[in-house]
């Protein structure tokens, strides 16, 4: 597995570390995550905890709807700390069914966000297929050239998605979001989403929390005086992920931002590089290739199933709220 190891990426703290994006412009490497998060008071109160502690970045879509809450928190918390706007870092995203309004849907994000500009917006996913997703982002690298996104990239593309686009880009994509976690680290995609020029963005880095009572991960937990989550998203930094740990709540919140102090040696980076089952938790996005497939990615709703078949956009407005 290609990692940083030990204290490599020990340079700072989680306002200052950040990723260099082939675009020019630095992300930082830890992002709080707002899937599911309601456009209201809740999502601006985590916001501004995550600010406080230290957080200057942020991951919403325009599928979460929360894109007014978090632009609110932000226009608020900057005036408010008297920090300046470039500081702080916005990733949002296009959902699939509006690929064919792009430039519609990011004014749209632009209006609800009200912060001047968006510095990351993705393709949320491939779906409903190469032409849609081609013609979407000739119209973000229109945006860019307006001065409206500063990056822009693509969510849970597989390498022939990648690829599709890479021919015919004019303005090269900076980053995957993709699942990634030890469980199921993606690593086949990782490589080959990294050896194209990309950065890895990576959401569930804690599995959701479906694993953090495990033994292994208790274990590591334990040697460094840290939590199993702290552990699970020290593993996502030392990958060389931009990590998305998701919570509204403050100490949760806080607990993920104390990440700089400790660092996984090589004997914890092989327990944990040992762990991957296939234990995909999200819907969207390709099957893992380093394990097999849980059942977790056949699930009803799963846009993919074992015989590689998905379901449209369409269908998918009538599902519950998907993750990323």
């Amino acid at each position: 597995m290609s990692q940083m190891q030990g204290n490599e990426i020990i340079k700072g703290n989680i306002s200052t570390q950040k990723v260099k994006l082939s675009s020019g412009y630095e992300v930082p490497q830890v992002a709080l995550g707002v899937y599911k998060a309601p456009n209201d008071g809740t999502t601006e109160q985590a916001v501004k905890w995550a600010f406080d502690a230290g957080y200057r970045h942020i991951d919403s879509a325009a599928r979460y709807r929360n894109e007014e809450a978090v632009g609110r928190a932000v226009r608020e918390w900057t005036k408010e700390h008297n920090v300046p706007r470039e500081e702080i870092f916005i990733t949002t995203k296009l959902w699939d069914d509006d690929q064919k309004s792009t430039t519609a849907a990011i004014d749209e994000s632009l209006r609800k966000l009200d912060l001047g500009y968006i510095d990351l917006y993705l393709i949320h996913s491939p779906e409903p297929g190469e032409m849609s997703f081609v013609n979407a982002w000739r119209e973000m690298e229109a945006a860019v050239e307006a001065g409206n996104l500063h990056s822009i990239g693509v969510s849970n593309f597989d390498v022939e998605h990648l690829d599709a686009l890479l021919k015919v880009a004019r303005i090269k994509p900076v980053v995957n979001q993709i699942e990634s976690h030890p469980f199921f680290a993606h690593e086949v995609l990782r490589k080959e989403t990294i050896a194209r020029g990309l950065r890895i963005e990576a959401y569930s880095p804690m599995a959701q929390g479906a694993a953090l009572e495990r033994p292994e991960i208790k274990a590591i937990a334990t040697k460094h005086e840290k939590t199993p989550a702290q552990v699970l998203l020290r593993w996502g930094l030392q990958q060389g992920n931009i990590i998305l740990p998701k919570s509204l709540t403050k100490h949760r919140i806080e607990a993920n931002a104390l990440l700089f102090d400790f660092a996984l040696d090589n004997d914890d980076m092989d327990v944990l590089n040992n762990l991957d089952e296939g234990m995909k938790m999200g819907k969207l996005g390709p099957p893992g290739t380093s394990a097999p497939v849980s059942p977790a990615a056949t699930r009803p709703g799963s846009r993919r199933t074992s015989d590689g078949a998905g379901v449209s956009g369409n269908q998918l407005q009538m599902l519950s709220l998907i993750h990323i």
